[in-house]
């Protein structure tokens, strides 16, 4: 595999695929270009208005009454992403889901403690933030803080 890079007068990057598009490579190779996209800022939304906030002041989202909130230390506002959404586009970001309803900034993980029931709960920056990581999801918990940190 040979990378070329090329000065372009346009803002925009481009990346050109060249050779046999039949190659079972170029899937993978997409998949990680796309995995690479951080996202920086999310419109979210109190009491009518919109709000732009940076992503790394959202400690988690929670799942609650069919609606997404984003927990952050100034607040909670609503989002107009389902969870699972959130869960893509922001795994590149440091979010991970722990449970069901919950996705959380994994730089805002302090510690984890286990539980009786085989769940863990994990304690944020705050202290005052307790929350449980289901034990359907702490596989993946682990995995993810040791590939991506």
């Amino acid at each position: 595999m040979k990378f070329t890079l090329e000065p372009a007068e346009q803002d925009e990057l481009e990346i050109i695929i060249r050779g046999d598009c039949n190659d079972p490579r170029i899937p993978r190779i997409i998949a990680a270009l796309n995995a690479a996209k951080v996202i920086s800022r999310l419109f979210l939304y109190r009491d009518e208005k919109e709000y732009l906030c940076p992503v790394s002041e959202i400690i988690y989202f929670e799942a609650l009454h069919g609606k997404i909130y984003a927990h952050t230390a100034q607040g909670i506002l609503e989002t107009r992403y389902k969870l699972y959404e959130l869960a893509d586009m922001l795994r590149s970001s440091g979010f991970i889901q722990i449970s069901k309803g919950i996705l959380v900034n994994i730089h805002e993980v302090v510690s984890v403690e286990p539980e009786f029931s085989g769940n863990y709960t994990a304690v944020l920056n705050s202290h005052k933030v307790r929350l449980t990581i289901s034990r359907k999801y702490f596989k993946a918990f682990r995995e993810y803080v040791v590939k991506e940190l």
